[in-house]
């Protein structure tokens, strides 16, 4: 319809210009000439013979009005189509745009914008959120739990599990539930029991298979706990200071003790580890002193910082998998006798082995390149240590106060050896490659260095 209004509109136009040109041509506006004599005599003959069909000036300008008047019409008329076209154009639009935002959750505009603004093209608004819940949110508010107190526990009601939260009674022989609200109990919760000042005795059933960090931390009177066969995770600080607790039999399932799991449980003695135990955390028996250990499991790899620090009763050999061995991981064990460092510790550590006075014998497997600081310092009954061939650095203080250390062997990939590393010790002749550095007091005084 745009097209045809423009189309008339030019028309008119076109018309009228051919029109009102004719007229000014024919009164001699435009298109006349100078004329001569000979010409003016012409034209008054031919002015006579033409007067008959010329038309007057005023018929001519009627005529125009005439075509004028009706250009107008025509225009009015074309105008009023258009808009009539126009509004229906609309009216469908509005109709489809209403369709369209039913059937694709109602695309909404920003505030009062016009939502055919874009010619319905709706990548320029933007979508409402869907409402519609994804699988992961549904299942999430299916199993959200309920919060119980039934006067001796609060605890988390699942929809096919429990897990125990708060210990509110005051026994001191106590076995804890199988079931509540006719589901099992499979988890004790971070604290939930912690601090009692009356359990005696804990009973822990067989669906249990999480404690979490700190359940049973400073329950002061505890002497045992009976862990079940199904525990997989024994949390942070679970008995952490515990310091009545006297034995502990850790499950097969459990292959992590974590950080501080039984740290200052003075009176722990008798302990069964996991046979598939792979890591002993850090401060996991700081402070066990009358902790009686002599086997560590063959699948252990890590042995982290202070994890038997001042158990002065272990005394375990080194598993030969073991690639991690910490800070001051036995420090002060003064039972061990035997110590053999596997070739998967690369470096023993600061103090790792350091107070240990019971250690009588020291062999190192093809692996180890750092004797860090103080590794074996106070070790007074090593007599001999034949260091391993890829050893590369000794440390401060590596072995000082070893009194009965006599011999040793430092290999030739040996760079460094540290001020003070072996003061303190019987050596009166050592032997280092050229290339090794070491301080005026890294041994003992009136020494004999020779070199490779």
């Amino acid at each position: 319809m745009e097209k045809l209004f423009w189309g008339m509109v030019g028309c008119c136009t076109l018309v009228f210009g051919i029109l009102l040109g004719a007229y000014l041509n024919k009164i001699g506006v435009i298109g006349s000439e100078p004329e001569t004599a000979t010409e003016a005599v012409s034209n008054e003959e031919e002015s006579t013979e033409e007067a008959s069909t010329e038309l007057s000036l005023d018929e001519v300008t009627a005529q125009v009005q005439s075509l004028v008047e009706d250009a107008q019409d025509n225009y009015a008329t074309a105008m009023i189509v258009f808009d009539d076209d126009e509004k229906v154009d609309r009216e469908e639009n509005s109709e489809v745009s209403s369709n369209k935002g039913e059937s694709e959750n109602h695309v909404r505009t920003n505030e009062a914008v016009d939502p055919n603004r874009n010619g319905g093209h709706e990548y320029f608004l933007e979508e409402e959120p869907s409402t519609e819940e994804t699988p992961e949110e549904q299942s999430s508010t299916e199993s959200a739990p309920e919060s119980k107190n039934n006067g001796e526990y609060q605890y988390q009601l699942y929809s096919d599990h429990v897990v125990i939260t708060k210990y509110l009674g005051t026994k001191s022989d106590l076995i804890i539930p199988d079931e509540l609200d006719g589901q099992p109990v499979t988890e004790l919760g971070a604290s939930s029991f912690a601090s009692s000042t009356s359990l005696v005795r804990v009973d822990i059933p067989d669906d249990v298979t999480v404690i979490g960090d700190n359940a049973f931390k400073s329950c002061a009177l505890l002497v045992s706990a009976t862990l079940p066969d199904s525990l997989t995770s024994l949390g942070v600080g679970a008995f952490d200071t515990c310091t009545a607790l006297v034995s502990v039999n850790i499950p097969n399932g459990v292959t992590e003790i974590k950080e501080k799991t039984f740290n200052n449980c003075l009176e722990l003695k008798n302990v069964t580890l996991s046979k598939g135990l792979t890591s002993i955390g850090k401060l996991a028996f700081f402070g066990c002193t009358k902790m009686e250990l002599t086997k560590l499991p063959t699948g252990l790899n890590t042995i982290d910082d202070q994890a038997f620090f001042s158990c002065a009763n272990v005394n375990a050999t080194l598993p030969k998998g073991l690639t991690k061995l910490g800070v001051s991981a036995f420090e002060d064990c003064t039972a061990m006798e035997t110590v053999n460092i596997p070739a998967g510790v690369d470096t023993v550590p600061n103090n790792a082995f350091s107070g240990c006075t019971g250690i009588t014998e020291l062999t190192f497997r093809n692996g180890t390149t750092v004797i860090s600081d103080n590794a074996f310092a106070g070790c007074e009954k090593i007599t001999e240590a034949i260091l391993p061939r890829t050893l590369v650095s000794i440390g401060l203080d590596a072995f000082s106060g070893c009194t009965e250390l006599a011999t040793v062997e430092i290999p030739r990939n040996t760079l460094s050896i540290r001020s003070g590393a072996f003061s303190g010790t019987k050596l009166t002749e050592v032997t280092v490659t050229k290339t090794c550095s070491y301080q005026e007091d890294s041994f003992p005084e009136g020494i004999t260095i020779n070199n490779y």
